[in-house]
Order: C-alpha cells, then structure tokens, then sequence
C-alpha cells in the first residue's frame, strides 16, 4: 500500500508558473482561489462557465505537487484535447485507453511509476479494469480531478453511475484530495458534490455561468416549414461550427439525414449510438473536419 502526503514542491510561485509556463500575466476569476485550495492540501470545486479556464485549475497544481495527478475525464475526445493542450506548454502527460496498443500502456505506467510523468488522463470506466487498479494502486498521487463533475450527481443531467464510485476509489488509492470541474451544477448537484467529496463550503469555487459573447435569437416557425427554414439558415452559415439539438433520438437521425439530402454533411449523435462512434463524431467535430452535428442534449461536455 502506498501512501501519498501532499505536500506542495519547492520552486516559482503560482504566478511565476502561470507567466513562464502558460503565458498568461494573470488568473481569470475563481483560478486563483481554486489552485490555492489545492496547493493547501484541501479538496476544491470549480464552477465556472465553459471557456473560462477550469483546467488550468490542475494543470498548474500538477506541475507544483510532489506526485502524479490523475484525471478522470468522460470522454476520449475531450482527453485527448487536453493532452494536446499540455504538450504543447511542454508538460508531461499521457493517457490509457483502449485505442493503445500494449506496448503504449506499459510506456506509460512506467512513466507514471518513475514519477516523470506528471499527469495521467483515464476514462471513468477504466477503473473498471483491475489491471489498472493493480497498477494505479502503487503510484503515489497528489490530486484526484474529477473532470464534467456534475456526472457524479443522480440530480444532474448527465449522470454516470461509473462516477458514484469514484470517492470509493480515492479512498482506495489513498489520494488525500479531489479537485471537482463542471461548468453545469445546481444547488443541488454542488452540495451532492460536496457531501460525496467531503467539500467544505468555502472551497466550492462558483463564478456564475453567464457567457457574455453568447447571443440568443428565438425565430417562431411553422411546423411545416421547420425544416425548409433549417436548411435555408445552415446554408448561409456554411462552415461554421453548428449544433441542432433535437428532443428525441430518432428525430436527430432523420434531420441528419435531411441536411445530407440538401447537401449539407452532418452527423447525427445520441445516446443510442456506440461509444466509438460517438467519440469519433465528437473529435471530427472538434478536429474542424464535421461543422454540422443533429444532437440530442448527450452532446455538449468540453465543447467551448
């Protein structure tokens, strides 16, 4: 059994890291807060609105922390977003999953074993596979981030039953604290994210969910014409990202199949399709390659 004291590596202050590693002269709201509740060795929340910064959150704990910091994200495609992101400033990161080949995942738990490896991205599901748990058992780690937090809640709208089991695992891997990232938490879902994680109130990190560069017009449409004036709207927006959220399943696949027909790529995404196509639809999407996605509301985790 390993045990795991935090304690926080000498070295530049936050902001020194902030400047010479991420570039930025200042912390956005609520950052500051939060990455000090965690360099002082107390689990945190992060509320903030998309696009406002929650991972830097971690990233900047991770590089300060004496051990690894695990993060369990919901999807692949949002993962592997991120790993891109911490390449890029330089700082070592790496991911399981299931597209790797064997060679790859030894790679990386030897990474992770030697203590080079500062942040390690899995799925939720992943600690379903006792290879891993056997693994991830004799790694000293810092910090816990549970990424899209509201998962964990039966009060939120994307609840994930894998995710009621992580405080069980943090216990069991003697992580002595979680930092919680959401974007989307009602009074409720935050104080079941608390009690779950043992938050104190003043740790919980709300910065409202306002986004002032988010315009919204509401256009009355006739049943009938819906569609005509759908088509007619994308066709005047070629190119650029757009998301057709849709109530029911079926309605995603056949107004999907509507655009095609009128010369207008876009995939359908909902909850009956297979994780891999899902995730694959979700980086196309990401990736630039798919503009146009028909969804019911199972789409929109990470998309800033």
């Amino acid at each position: 059994m390993v045990v795991a004291v935090l304690i926080a590596t000498e070295g530049p202050p936050m902001h020194q890291r902030l400047e010479h590693v991420f570039g930025y002269t200042q912390f956005r709201p609520g950052q500051e807060a939060a990455i000090s509740a965690v360099l002082a060795g107390r689990s945190a929340a992060a509320i903030f609105p998309t696009g406002s910064g929650k991972s830097l959150c971690y990233q900047l704990p991770a590089l300060m922390l004496p051990h690894l910091t695990l993060v369990v994200s919901p999807l692949l495609a949002l993962i592997q977003d991120q790993l891109a992101f911490l390449h890029r400033h330089g700082i070592s990161a790496a991911s399981i999953d299931s597209a790797q080949s064997r060679e790859d995942v030894a790679d990386v738990m030897g990474r992770a074993r030697s203590g080079e490896l500062k942040i390690l991205m899995i799925s939720v599901e992943r600690l379903k596979n006792e290879r891993f748990r056997n693994f991830i058992a004799q790694v000293p780690i810092s910090l816990l981030v549970v990424d899209e937090a509201h998962c964990i809640s039966e009060w939120g709208h994307n609840f994930r039953p894998d995710y009621l089991k992580l405080p069980d695992y943090q216990r069991e891997f003697n992580i002595p604290q979680a930092l919680l990232l959401t974007a989307t938490a009602t009074p409720q879902v935050i104080i079941d994210m608390q009690d779950k994680f043992a938050i104190a109130p003043e740790d919980v990190i709300t910065t409202g969910f306002y986004r002032a560069n988010l315009h919204l017009w509401v256009t009355p449409v006739s049943g009938r014409d819906k569609r005509r004036r759908l088509v007619e709207w994308l066709n005047g927006k070629r190119g650029q990202p757009t998301i057709v959220y849709v109530t029911l399943q079926k309605t995603a696949e056949y107004i999907a199949a509507h655009l095609e027909q009128n010369g207008l790529p876009a995939s359908a995404y909902h909850a009956g399709l297979p994780n891999d196509q899902r995730e694959s639809i979700q980086k196309r999407f990401m990736g630039g390659s798919l503009n146009c996605i028909v969804a019911t509301i199972a789409f929109g985790m990470g998309i800033d």
